[in-house]
Parts: structure tokens; sequence; C-alpha cells
């Protein structure tokens, strides 16, 4: 009797994590999900029509303003690096080819240095700093293979910069020249007026850019791009006068030449994709 119940007490702890299980366990389905989400995020670059996404850009600018008289090394136009920054909305066809507009906090400069023999006296100004872009871009060079994950982009654009017209600020120096002994002295004074234009002026852009995509809806860029102004932002004149006679006159003129040091990050909104199943990608066949 005793054999008999130890017996049916093994039959019963061995067939225990059965009935635990449940039928119903035998036919569980996999985290369709997760597997969905992964291969979306490894194989599914080259599957995606486009994209939408809205980016911020943080930049390091640097612009020199043009000067046409210098008066014999007295005066002298300054580079400027100023940090800035901007937000875009875009949108990428087939990870190949993309489109942003956007504005920016990026101001144009005009900085004059007066030589007076120890330490120069320094006067910068600025224009309003809004600045509107519209900007193209290639890739050209793909790091991640045929996903498209990361690579080298080109880009090209032009930039719209409104300007008030305002006057910016003036400054007024005076120095005194001695010829003999016995003469009076001459006097010298340097005159400026600084003003932005009445009317809008633009700039063009040529860059490049290295894109890094961290996640499938966050990107990482780090860009460097070359401005060219088309026009005069801002305008400092100078006047030169011996004995209040004017002898001389320079101009400054700030168009926004210059450089552009930036890191871009950007996050998509929305993606569409070539393929109904995404578990069906290019040399994996179809995943059951």
């Amino acid at each position: 009797m005793i054999r008999h119940y130890l017996f049916c007490l093994l039959i019963g702890i061995a067939f225990s994590p059965v009935y635990g299980q449940g039928v119903a366990d035998y036919y569980r389905a996999p985290d369709r999900g997760t597997q969905y989400n992964r291969l979306l995020t490894r194989y599914g670059g080259p599957n995606i029509r486009d994209r939408w996404y809205v980016s911020l850009d943080g930049f390091v600018r640097t612009d020199r303003a043009h000067i046409d008289n210098s008066f014999n090394g007295l005066i002298q136009s300054d580079l400027v690096t100023k940090a800035g920054i901007g937000a875009m909305i875009g949108w990428t066809s087939r990870e190949r080819w993309s489109v942003e507009g956007g504005y920016a906090r990026m101001p144009i400069h005009t900085q004059v240095s007066v030589r007076n023999g120890v330490a120069p006296l320094v006067y910068r100004y600025t224009n309003g700093r809004d600045a509107f872009i519209l900007r193209g871009k290639r890739l050209v060079l793909s790091t991640s293979g045929p996903w498209l994950r990361s690579g080298f982009w080109l880009s090209g654009g032009m930039w719209l910069v409104p300007n008030g017209g305002q006057s910016e600020g003036r400054f007024s120096l005076i120095g005194y020249r001695y010829r003999g002994r016995g003469e009076s002295p001459d006097t010298l004074r340097l005159l400026s007026q600084t003003r932005t234009g009445t009317r809008m002026t633009t700039m063009a852009e040529l860059g490049a850019e290295y894109n890094v995509r961290l996640s499938d809806n966050v990107d990482l860029g780090f860009s460097i791009r070359k401005f060219w102004g088309l026009g005069s932002s801002i305008v400092t004149d100078v006047n030169y006068t011996v004995n209040r006679t004017l002898a001389q006159q320079a101009q400054l003129q700030g168009t926004g030449t210059g450089m552009n040091y930036g890191v871009t990050l950007r996050y998509t909104l929305a993606i569409q994709r070539n393929f109904p199943n995404a578990l069906e990608v290019r040399g994996k066949g179809h995943i059951k």
C-alpha cells in the first residue's frame, strides 16, 4: 500500500509542470512587436520612401566685413566669431535627397579696430540677427552599406536676411599730430556711422555634413558650410578728417560672407515605407 501511494505521488510531481503551463502556452506566438521594431531599425533604410523631420541646429559662425580703405593701416576689419541657433523642418526622399527650410538666429557683423599705438579700440555692430533658409541636400557616400543609416551629404541653399534700415551706432575719436616745434598741432578725427540695409539681402551657401542615425527616429549631424553674401546687410561708414577738412573715407560692408561649423539633432515625425510587411526585408526573405 505504501509503495502504491509513493508511485502515485511521483507520477503527480512529474506531470504537475504540464498542468501548470496550460494548453495555451504551447501555442503562444513570439513577440512580433519587438522583432518588427528591431528589423525596422537595422534593415529598414533601403525601404523608406520618405520621412518628415524637425531639427535643432547649434553652430559657431565666423564672418568679416569687406573694407575698401584702411587709412594706411589706421583702421582694419576684424574677423568675428559668434555662436548661433536655428530650427528646421524637412522632408527626405528615399534616404538620398532632402529639402529643408527654417529660421536661424545668425547675426551679420561689421567690426572696426582703430590702432592707437597701445591697444586697438574695437567697435562691433550687428544687423537684426534674423535669417531664413531654404536648403537642398544629397547623400553622396553611405558609410553603413545599403542600409543608409549614416553617410556624407552635400548641401546647397539660399538665405534671406531681412533688414530694417535702422541706425546701429556711431563713434567719434580725436587725435593730434605735431609737425614741428612752434607749430600748432593738426586735429585728426575719425567719425563713423553704422546702419542696416533698407532692403532684404541674400546669402548663398555650400556645405558638407556627416549624418549618423542614432535610432529609427533620431539623427545626429556634423556640418561645415561656406557662405557668400550677395548684398550688404550692415554698413559702417568712416570719415577721416584733418582740421575739420575731409581727407579720406572708408566703408565696411557686412554681407555675411564667412564659415559655419555646426551640430544638428533631428527627430523624425513620420516615415512612409515601400513594403507592406516590414518583416519582408531585402536579403532576408519571408521571416515567419
